[in-house]
């Protein structure tokens, strides 16, 4: 288990509601703990949503990288341990690490934070430094910086889906995980069934609200390694780059 005197530690039963038809904790679901750990965690360092939401600011994630050695499965318990990391002028960095409860790893995830103010705009972190000072800089579930993803699959022939209520989150946006879940409704029954994801990048460029529609753009840059782009109806604006690589089930 990961200690430290600013990481946090939950743990989590994997219900039935949480796992797909291969009895195996869907990606969604695992985005969404790993997401609820982070924002408790920053609650408890005293710059949590109630906290930054006074001065009309909230947390949003940037950028996410997601190695999965082996997804968690139904009726396991989990260990969800989360910790901030050293933060610069505008990002935020936390890792993830997630265990067994006999300490077998099997998810390591970094992510990028940041500041907004009520318009999108970033926040300066300077205004927060002393909550900002409580992190593990030295403390690493993946020490590389979360990916960059340079590269767009071009928009062709799209066909749009509305945004709809259960994608939205307390700030009236498109939540982090919808996207996730749009990228895994875009492969189909047969490939989920014979491939397991075992790396997921995530880079988030702007936001997607209620009154918007989106598409999806996928290419595979190798075998079973794919780049996918998720364009707004309005303005047919990138508005989320993902990378995904699935290996083949035995």
């Amino acid at each position: 288990m990961v200690s430290g005197k600013y990481t946090y530690t939950d743990k989590q039963y994997i219900g039935s509601y949480l796992v797909d038809s291969k009895r195996m904790l869907t990606p969604t679901f695992l985005f969404n703990l790993m997401q609820e750990a982070a924002v408790n965690h920053a609650d408890k360092l005293g710059a949590g949503w109630d906290y930054l939401r006074q001065f009309g600011h909230f947390w949003a994630m940037s950028r996410m990288d997601v190695e999965i050695l082996r997804m968690p499965r139904w009726q396991e318990t989990i260990v969800i341990n989360t910790w901030p990391k050293g933060h610069n002028f505008l990002i935020q960095p936390r890792d993830h690490q997630i265990e067994s409860e006999d300490g077998e790893i099997l998810v390591r995830a970094t992510t990028n934070w940041v500041i907004l103010d009520l318009e999108g705009k970033p926040v300066q972190l300077s205004e927060y430094e002393e909550p900002l000072t409580r992190c593990e800089p030295e403390l690493h579930a993946i020490k590389s910086p979360a990916s960059r993803l340079r590269n767009a699959v071009p928009l062709e022939n799209p066909i749009f889906k509305p945004v709809v209520y259960s994608n939205l989150d307390v700030n009236h946006h498109a939540n982090n995980g919808a996207y996730v879940t749009w990228i895994m409704d875009s492969f189909d029954d047969a490939f989920h069934q014979s491939h397991d994801l075992s790396f997921l990048a995530i880079n988030y460029l702007q936001q997607t609200h209620a009154d918007d529609q989106y598409t999806i753009m996928k290419k595979e840059t190798a075998e079973g390694d794919f780049l996918c782009s998720i364009y707004s109806q309005k303005n047919s604006v990138e508005v989320c780059r993902v990378r995904t690589v699935w290996k083949g089930r035995r």
